[in-house]
């Protein structure tokens, strides 16, 4: 098993996991590469939708689900870039031909770049600079920004105008990227030999407790699952990252469907 972080992406690589209902923070990617899999996705109504059997899946940000997986086939997760990957549409047709690709791929050898790569994940576009500063700042601290307010002063405005600039130009919710880079910065510190509860002191939660209940809530499991001892964690250099890309917009989206991306 392997956890592959790269700039604002993630990827597991491993055996299928006996997952609770889970929300996750970004858009994910979740692709069989033996048996398939089965998911199901929370409706609008709080109504479990029917389940669907599917070699690969596009689990949109923010939506509840669940999903079986075979525990003898080789899974990949793959949590996207909120901003960056919204482009990315990733039809029935594109996951079967990604799938097909990774395949052919020595997943335990993969590395987070050779991941995109098979995906055709864009690289990094142009840096808005005043964003960035907000966005460099949860990255270096995630746990720095208690309120939405304490970002919104780094570039001079409301709490309520940045709240909406942030999710039009970020694509999610600011409280959910910046729990997602919480999760992350944890992942590294264990990476690095931290404890969990130092970890989740440092990367903004109240203590351990309050981390384990938000990991399991977004991922299905418990934060000690980062502890077992067949899982590698890699975390790539990333000193160009965290990158402001330009907003991207499209007349043919209305504004539900660009939160759901």
């Amino acid at each position: 098993m392997q956890l592959l972080i790269g700039g604002t992406r993630a990827a597991y690589v491993g055996p299928g996991l006996n997952l609770s209902p889970h929300t996750n923070a970004v858009c994910t990617l979740a692709i069989s590469l033996g048996a398939a899999l089965d998911v199901r996705l929370m409706g609008k109504k709080g109504v479990w939708g029917e389940w669907k059997s599917t070699w690969a899946a596009r689990i949109p940000a923010g939506a509840l689900h669940l999903i079986k997986a075979d525990g003898n086939s080789t899974m990949l997760f793959v949590y996207l870039d909120p901003q960056l990957d919204r482009l990315q549409n990733f039809s029935d047709s594109e996951l079967d031909a990604c799938r097909a690709v990774l395949c052919k791929m020595n997943l335990s050898a993969a590395t987070m770049l050779t991941i995109e790569h098979a995906l055709g994940l864009p690289d990094e576009d142009t840096a808005h600079p005043r964003m960035n500063k907000v966005i460099r700042a949860i990255e270096n601290n995630p746990g720095d920004f208690d309120k939405i307010e304490d970002a919104a002063r780094l570039i001079n405005l409301s709490g309520s105008r940045f709240r909406a600039l942030f999710m039009s130009e970020v694509g999610i919710p600011f409280r959910r990227y910046r729990l997602w880079r919480r999760m992350a910065h944890v992942v590294k510190a264990v990476s690095n030999g931290k404890s969990l509860t130092h970890a989740s002191v440092d990367a903004g939660f109240s203590d351990s407790a309050h981390l384990s209940a938000s990991f399991k809530s977004m991922f299905g499991i418990t934060p000690s699952f980062l502890l077992h001892p067949a899982l590698r964690i890699h975390c790539a250099e990333s000193s160009a990252m965290p990158v402001w890309r330009a907003p991207y917009r499209s007349p043919s989206l209305s504004a539900d469907q660009r939160q759901s991306l």
